[in-house]
């Protein structure tokens, strides 16, 4: 515990918990909905965005947001079209990254950087990292709450969605946004590589206690954070990197409760 009576500690923490909110509870949906490889594609389409911006000598957060969200919209309307998600994924997967590693290396950045961005750094963030984090945490919160029986019928039913007047598209283009800014704003913290960790580990871990959907999105951000808190102490008390210590705690808590349930049946 001797981690959280430090200052970078206490920030690592707060971020941590503010990345476990704006991600496990769009990673909900995101569970239910099979699109883990989309949220995967959509944070490694973002080190494209890295590439490009320290090519052009430009703010890396701006230029990463913007093409994550392109990114996400762009995929979105490829599967409204009839080409799903992951196939969309798929295509573009390598080649934003071929493109990013290129820029990279044009770029002339020291790799260090380069790592902390693959990686995530927790132990880095700033106070004002979390002002931008909670204003941002808030915000998937409240779309989150504002539009929970909108997501759950888009996501079993969309024909009887548009039977209750629900308007389908609207709701899974914001929802895409939402969660482009929860991947982008989690990478300085998770990184690009670890960051699709946040946002299925924790619910698909959720889904091994709840049978329903409302009890997985309670359930979901609590072991987020359960492994955020542990994961900051383990990498702490081992001098482990903090990123993967937490998605480590994320596995085991998984497998546990993934066994708990197997034995129960």
């Amino acid at each position: 515990m001797d981690i959280f009576l430090t200052d970078f500690g206490i920030m690592a923490l707060i971020g941590g918990l503010l990345c476990s909110l704006m991600t496990s509870l769009p990673g909900t949906v995101v569970v239910l909905r099979r699109m883990a490889f989309f949220g995967s594609g959509i944070a490694h389409l973002s080190f494209a965005g890295v590439g490009l911006a320290l090519v052009l000598g430009i703010p890396i957060t701006p230029t990463v947001l913007v093409i994550a969200v392109a990114s996400a919209l762009i995929l979105g309307h490829l599967s409204r079209k009839g080409v799903h998600e992951d196939i969309g994924v798929a295509i573009l997967f390598s080649s934003s990254m071929a493109l990013g590693v290129i820029l990279v290396y044009l770029s002339g950045v020291d790799s260090s950087r380069i790592m902390a961005y693959l990686f995530g750094d927790i132990l880095a963030i700033s106070w004002t990292d979390i002002s931008v984090l909670s204003l941002l945490a808030l915000s998937v919160l409240v779309y989150m709450i504002l539009f929970r029986d909108h997501l759950v019928y888009m996501t079993f039913d969309e024909d009887f969605s548009k039977v209750l007047g629900i308007k389908i598209n609207p709701v899974y283009y914001s929802f895409l946004v939402i969660l482009a800014l929860s991947i982008v704003f989690s990478i300085k913290i998770m990184g690009i590589i670890l960051v699709s960790a946040m946002l299925v580990i924790p619910a698909a871990s959720a889904f091994q206690v709840s049978k329903t959907y409302q009890g997985a999105y309670k359930l979901s951000p609590i072991l987020a954070s359960v492994s955020v808190l542990l994961g900051l102490m383990l990498s702490y008390s081992m001098d482990l990197p903090a990123g993967a210590s937490i998605v480590i705690v994320q596995g085991v808590l998984f497998f546990s409760l993934f066994t708990i349930r197997i034995l129960g049946e």
